[in-house]
């Protein structure tokens, strides 16, 4: 216990000396004795740090609380003591406190001080591209705007104590050189200054850009070395198949604050009123910022009000154009009323007739009478009349849209007034179009019902010649019935097809193909399958018609590649004794876990699927995987597509027809992969339909399922193999967008992707 004590007591002192403080003479600097008036916010979240600062270690003062870090704030504040009650042994009343900061000191790391002064020497340097950073919640920093002071109100119960240490490092070091040293730290329950923009209207900007990002935005309040003010926002926008990047959007000053916030809000209040007319697309800039598009023209706050007035002009044309369409709709909705008006008494009068053979046919006076009774057309048969439709039926009302008055600036409010109006002009004739297309029907299916009527009754005409011909027609059982002339539907010709979402259905595509994949293809094949993922180079390169001198050696520094690494992993390789074992290198005790599934296989080595070892010759391998490029040729198209699905490449070469390719169902996967550098970069999107043929990179073609326990699914990759030379390709679409990748907390990079849509058929 002595020895314990004796190296506690050496411990301390070090660390004493590493701060530099002396607890028999307590600097000047962490002598305060007062406690700090302060009123915490109504509404705030512990966990939210809006405001980041770089604040003065001297104008810091340190309390030290025994209540722990994350409990009610007044709480914590109430049994706070200025820290040289903790630091003072000579009064009774504070030995537990005194006792308690001896713990503090005992517990804290000298090189995690060191690593937070090197990460604060970066800080001073750079502020983080998305603001905060890791573990910035340790130094609990607030304002008092009473006292006009900043203080750390530190947790005795908190384990990570480097951050207290640091601080009084740093003040005393400050207090000896006279030097200002500065820390970026977050503000604790501090809100926004109004100085660039109101609460208010950062609550309003956060909806707005919810509203088109359908993501929440973060937004801080950040004063730089020279304590100015600026409004950083970060938030995620999607960028391509629900594929989201970073957007950062940075106001340094109050006009430019209020230039954004206005376009922002004005494009909001036009997509909110009528999303359909007006659906603003987002984008990420050059910059790594946010951009709004209106049919791929950027919107900016400059050219705004062209963009209004532009859209006031065009609405105004659409305008007139719908109301002289809806002048000639109801010219052509009273003439098909007419017409079809004319249909049904003429229809009646058939129907009439039929009506009257049905009846009299069922008794043998009736037939006779029938058969002698003589057709006269009456006048009001022959003739028939057309009424008048009443006021009411024809008063529809129209009216022309109010026009804007001209003038050099347009307001939101008009173009508002005049979509509005058009609006319910364009409903208008919407409906009308609805009624002629009902009306339309109308008369056709009364066309046909007449044509079938007018058969009906000449074939009836037509056994009236003679009485027993007459008479043997209407003791048939089967007539043509009236009703068959209103069945006649068209159906529709497309097949309902499953349409293949990546988020949702991968799961279940991995299960389906899998368990196919496990049948159809054999051990060698699936091995084959597993070795081009892993130089799908050197397989392409002996796919050429020509190997020439410079294909060699490609492969040559590829096999020297692959040797290096067998080199480096050697003790692994040792331990897979395949000589005795073959793939059964591990007993049935051993369990491994796939996605949560349990199995006992035993996953495949590159090398030896690829025949690489020291001794291996380029002709060695080539012939190897010459072998395997031969095999999947053949057996290529033993799987299918199940869906109709899109699958992605990211490259920064173009395809090459003959060549076999690994894609990606996942986009997102693709797209962030961290190994493609450059600034342009191509993403290829090729559209497979169902039933054509696709190798899926499932579980069984990474294991050897010796023991019939591997998971059905794709759960390693979410990749497939497509052999480029079965099909023919037509570029259908060509579109840009660029990308924000954050290379580490300091740095970004705007990564410009040029996206190539194919669609594919099989050659013949």
């Amino acid at each position: 216990m002595p020895k314990n004590t004796k190296e506690n007591n050496k411990a301390i002192e070090e660390k004493l000396k590493f701060i530099g403080l002396e607890l028999e003479n307590i600097p000047q600097c962490l002598s305060n004795i007062d406690k700090i008036r302060y009123k915490p916010l109504k509404t705030y979240e512990d966990n939210n740090y809006k405001i980041y600062k770089y604040v003065n270690v001297k104008d810091i003062e340190i309390l030290i609380t025994p209540v722990d870090r994350l409990d009610d704030l007044n709480e914590k504040l109430k049994r706070a003591l200025p820290l040289s009650f903790y630091m003072n042994s000579e009064s009774e009343e504070t030995i537990e406190q005194y006792t308690t900061f001896l713990n503090m000191l005992n517990n804290f790391d000298i090189e995690k001080v060191k690593q937070l002064e090197e990460e604060q020497k970066m800080l001073n340097k750079y502020i983080p591209y998305e603001i905060k950073y890791k573990n910035n919640y340790i130094w609990q920093i607030y304002y008092s705007e009473i006292e006009d002071k900043y203080f750390m109100l530190f947790s005795s119960n908190e384990n990570n104590v480097e951050a207290l240490f640091y601080l009084i490092k740093k003040k005393i070091q400050a207090q000896k050189t006279r030097k200002k040293e500065k820390i970026y730290v977050p503000i604790s329950h501090m809100e926004y200054s109004n100085k660039i923009l109101k609460k208010s209207e950062i609550e309003d900007l956060e909806n707005y850009l919810w509203f088109f990002t359908k993501e929440w935005a973060n937004v801080y309040e950040i004063y730089n070395q020279k304590e100015e003010p600026s409004i950083e926002i970060i938030g995620k926008a999607v960028v391509y198949e629900n594929v989201k990047s970073i957007y950062k959007i940075s106001l340094i000053n109050k006009e430019e604050a209020q230039k954004q916030f206005k376009l922002i809000k004005a494009l909001f209040i036009l997509a909110s009123i009528d999303e359909t007319e007006y659906n603003f697309k987002t984008i990420i800039n050059e910059k790594g910022s946010l951009d709004f598009c209106y049919n791929l023209k950027k919107i900016s706050y400059e050219n705004l009000s062209e963009f209004i007035r532009q859209e006031v002009e065009v609405k105004q044309e659409r305008a007139e154009k719908v109301f002289n369409e809806i002048i000639l709709s109801i010219e052509n909705l009273e003439l098909l009323k007419q017409t079809v008006k004319k249909q049904k008494e003429e229809y009646l009068i058939k129907e009439k007739q039929i009506t009257n053979f049905l009846e009299c046919k069922k008794t043998f006076l009736g037939k006779v009478k029938y058969f002698f009774k003589k057709e006269k057309k009456s006048k009001n048969e022959s003739k028939v009349k057309i009424e008048v439709n009443s006021q009411e039926e024809n008063n529809i009302q129209i009216k022309q849209i109010e026009k804007i008055e001209k003038k050099d600036l347009y307001t939101i409010e008009d173009l508002l007034k005049i979509c509005e109006q058009l609006k319910k002009q364009t409903n208008k004739f919407k409906n009308m179009q609805m009624d002629i297309k009902a009306l339309e029907n109308k008369k056709e299916n009364l066309e046909r019902k007449i044509q079938n009527a007018t058969l009906y009754i000449n074939e009836i005409e037509s056994h009236k010649k003679s009485i027993f011909d007459f008479w043997k027609y209407t003791n048939k059982d089967e007539v043509n019935l009236l009703t068959e002339a209103e069945k006649q539907e068209r159906e529709s010709q497309n097949r309902l097809k499953k349409q293949f979402n990546y988020e949702e259905d991968l799961e279940e595509l991995g299960i389906k193909v899998d368990s196919i994949q496990k049948e159809v293809f054999s051990k060698s094949e699936c091995d084959a399958v597993f070795g081009i993922i892993n130089d799908i180079e050197t397989f392409n390169i002996l796919n050429k018609s020509k190997i020439l001198k410079r294909d060699d050696t490609q492969i040559g520094k590829r096999l020297k590649k692959f040797k290096q690494e067998y080199v480096e992993n050697i003790e692994e390789i040792k331990e897979k004794d395949f000589d005795i074992f073959g793939n059964i290198a591990q007993d049935k005790t051993k369990i491994k876990v796939l996605k949560n599934n349990k199995h006992r296989e035993i996953e495949k080595d590159k090398y030896k699927i690829l025949g690489i070892n020291p001794e291996t010759t380029v002709e060695e391998y080539k012939e190897n995987i010459d072998n395997y490029r031969k095999l999947l040729k053949e057996v290529y198209g033993k799987m299918i597509s199940p869906y109709d699905m899109p699958v992605y490449k990211l490259s920064k070469k173009e395809l090459e027809e003959n060549d076999f390719e690994i894609f990606n169902i996942n986009p997102k996967e693709e797209i962030l992969k961290s190994e493609i550098i450059g600034d342009k970069i191509n993403l290829y999107r090729i559209n497979m339909k169902e039933k054509m043929p696709i190798i899926f990179y499932s579980n069984i073609m990474f294991y050897d399922n010796l023991n019939k326990t591997l998971p059905e699914g794709m759960d390693i990759v979410s990749k497939v193999l497509v052999d480029l030379s079965k099909f023919d390709m037509k570029l259908v679409s060509r579109k840009d967008f660029n990308i924000n990748v954050l290379n580490n907390e300091f740095d970004n990079e705007i990564k410009l992707l040029q996206v190539y849509e194919y669609d594919i058929c099989i050659k013949n």
